[in-house]
């Protein structure tokens, strides 16, 4: 029998897995999530990364003013923590954080349109709670929405394959829901979601 490897509380946890080579998986928190690599060596948040379709026009602290490939548009980019950071003063600090709400994986705003795209990314290999986690959009932009209330929160997925088989109810009902995903491995990835971006209204 094959298994995938993940550690839970310092014990080592043996569950099944489809695949026929024996897998070793590290995790950050549970399940077999972002922190899984390549043939390469990146993690799939890397690999998912737009900047190489990004020309930076000003650095900041937390934030970089940059534009998609040779569009005109400028976005602020961020991420993680420094999302909360850029934008301090658009903040509405009544609002308590939320869990799943603070460490975006990239960000990218419309200051001009204001529109916030909040990008999350989730890879899974074995059976684990992921599943649930891409349950809970509508959540997150309510709470998104009202600790940054001059904003249209727009939430999207960056989904592995895994998802395909494993999670359909999960799909149904983010098309349902108009949660837009994107499914990292395509060829296609990079431009279908900066297409998105730019011609969101």
């Amino acid at each position: 029998m094959n298994y995938c490897r993940k550690i839970k509380k310092k014990k080592l946890v043996l569950v099944k897995s489809t695949t026929d080579k024996e897998t070793n998986i590290k995790n950050k928190g549970t399940g077999a999530g972002g922190s899984n690599t390549n043939k390469n060596g990146l993690s799939y948040e890397e690999t998912t990364k737009l900047d190489d379709r990004i020309t930076i026009i000003e650095k900041n602290k937390f934030s970089n003013i940059i534009k998609f490939n040779d569009n005109k548009k400028l976005f602020t980019k961020t991420k993680q923590v420094n999302l909360f950071k850029c934008m301090k003063d658009e903040t509405n600090t009544n609002i308590e954080k939320a869990h799943g709400c603070k460490n975006p994986d990239e960000c990218y705003i419309d200051k001009d349109l204001k529109n916030m795209f909040i990008i999350e990314k989730k890879f899974q290999q074995c059976s684990g709670s992921v599943c649930e986690k891409i349950q809970t959009p509508d959540f997150k932009l309510w709470q998104y929405s009202r600790t940054f209330p001059d904003y249209t929160i727009i939430y999207i997925f960056c989904l592995s394959d895994w998802f395909k088989k494993n999670c359909i109810a999960e799909l149904e009902y983010l098309d349902l829901k108009n949660i837009p995903y994107f499914w990292g491995s395509s060829e296609t990835y990079k431009d279908d979601i900066i297409n998105f971006i730019l011609n969101y209204k």
